[in-house]
């Protein structure tokens, strides 16, 4: 009896675009994770410029020490948002994989019922007098 490989096409089809649509994931993340360090690093270096012209500025102890709770308020706030950027990123990769892997996830398995069918049927043609054996058997059992 030949073999039918359709099924089983299907299977691999869905195996290859999950193993795509996770590498386009992946790759997304990467460039995001570069423009949102390239943003970051352009902040921090106006920050820093600027947080040194304000210690510059500053002719007191008390406005020194003013500056530097300031520079401390903003560094914390920027850190705040750099993680929040960081959470969203993350959540929007991991829903689009989820979605990818979703998609393909009906016509899998609808070839898998149909793989299973298929060898129903092949084990009944194949050994009937087995099934009707087993038949008899579950009925004096009962």
């Amino acid at each position: 009896m030949q073999v039918e490989y359709t099924p089983y096409a299907a299977l691999y089809k869905y195996a290859l675009n999950s193993l795509v649509a996770n590498a386009s994931s992946y790759y997304e993340a990467l460039r995001q994770l570069r423009t949102l360090q390239l943003k970051t690093d352009k902040e921090m270096q106006a920050f820093a410029q600027k947080a040194a012209a304000d210690i510059d500025g500053a002719g007191s102890m008390t406005a020194l020490l003013a500056v530097q709770q300031q520079l401390m308020t903003d560094l914390m706030e920027r850190e705040l948002a750099y993680f929040r950027d960081l959470e969203k990123m993350t959540r929007d990769i991991s829903s689009s994989a989820s979605a990818a892997l979703i998609s393909g996830q009906n016509p899998w398995q609808e070839r898998m019922a149909e793989i299973a069918e298929g060898a129903a049927r092949f084990l009944a043609q194949a050994t009937p007098g087995a099934v009707a054996g087993a038949d008899r058997h579950a009925q004096t059992a009962a």
